[in-house]
């Protein structure tokens, strides 16, 4: 079995009970494939593809800037993982930087 905060910070396929939700900040499919930042009570934070900012002086002036989005979890169809897949499947944060001691995998006699 799989625990959700595993698959923290890796790409996961995700599909929508209702994307029309998400059309107003520029998803426009029922499915797709994004970064999982987390997820709490009310649902999953996403990563968005490519969210990007207008200045209002320069119309032509387009920036790209990070952004999360909530999906809330009556609206997720089915979530996919893929363990091991080069490009999907990242270290975790709680292994990345361990903390404390380790013990080799040494024999113990016994007496």
């Amino acid at each position: 079995m799989i625990s959700i905060n595993e698959i923290i910070g890796d790409i996961i396929f995700i599909s929508f009970s209702n994307f029309e939700r998400y059309k107003n900040i520029g998803i426009d499919s029922s499915e797709g494939h994004f970064l999982l930042n987390g997820y709490d009570q009310l649902g999953l934070w996403l990563e968005h593809p490519g969210l990007k900012m207008t200045d209002a002086n320069k119309s032509t002036n387009k920036t790209k800037i990070k952004a999360n989005f909530l999906v809330t979890w009556d609206n997720i169809n089915t979530i996919m993982h893929y363990p091991d897949r080069e490009g999907f499947d990242f270290p975790s944060e709680f292994t990345r930087n361990s903390i404390g001691f380790t013990f080799e995998d040494v024999e113990k006699e016994i007496i």
